[in-house]
C-alpha cells in the first residue's frame, strides 16, 4: 500500500512551485479504498491502459470510482489533514475506455492544495467510508485536522 505523502519532499521535482508535495490521492472502486499518488500524474492502477474519450456516453459500461486529493499541513499540534477534495472518473476496464473531466480534477487538486473541504459528489456512505479509512490509517493526522477538513465529513 501507498502511504501519505507526509514529508513535504519530493522524489520528483514539479514544474510549478512545489505545492504539490503534501497531496495524496485516495480511491475508492467499489468496496475497496486505496491510495494512489500515481493518479497525480493521471497513472492510478485504475487509470493505466486506459483510453480516455469525450463524454461518458462513448464508454460502453462505466463503473464510477470515486477519490480525495487529500493534502497535509503542519499545524501548532503537528502534522494534519488540511484539504480534501472529491473527484470522479468513469471506467469500463474491458473496453479500456474511460472518462473524466480533467479540469475538474486539476481544480480540485489545487483547491484541496489551497486548503478547500468539499465533499459534495459523495454519498453519505462514502463519505463515512473514507473517513474511516482515513481515522484507521493515521488517527493523529485525523485528531491534528484543520477545521474545514473536519466540517466537509461531519457534514454528512
Amino acid at each position: 500500500m501507498q502511504k501519505l505523502g507526509l514529508t513535504g519532499q519530493s522524489k520528483q521535482p514539479h514544474t510549478s512551485d512545489d505545492q504539490l508535495k503534501g497531496i495524496s490521492a485516495v480511491l475508492m472502486d467499489g468496496d475497496e479504498i486505496f491510495i494512489d499518488n500515481n493518479a497525480i500524474h493521471a497513472k492510478s492502477r485504475v487509470e493505466v491502459g486506459i483510453r480516455f474519450v469525450g463524454s461518458l456516453e462513448e464508454v460502453p459500461h462505466p463503473r464510477r470510482i470515486v477519490g480525495l486529493w487529500v493534502s497535509l499541513k503542519r499545524f501548532e499540534n503537528g502534522m494534519g489533514f488540511n484539504g480534501v477534495q472529491a473527484i470522479e472518473m468513469w471506467i469500463d476496464s474491458e473496453a479500456q475506455l474511460g472518462y473524466k473531466k480533467l479540469a475538474d480534477h486539476v481544480n480540485a487538486m489545487d483547491k484541496a492544495v489551497k486548503g478547500k473541504a468539499d465533499l459534495s459528489l459523495l454519498s453519505s456512505e462514502q463519505v463515512e467510508k473514507f473517513a474511516a479509512f482515513l481515522r484507521g490509517l493515521r488517527p493523529d493526522l485525523w485528531e491534528n485536522a484543520s477545521p474545514a477538513f473536519r466540517e466537509a465529513f461531519s457534514a454528512a
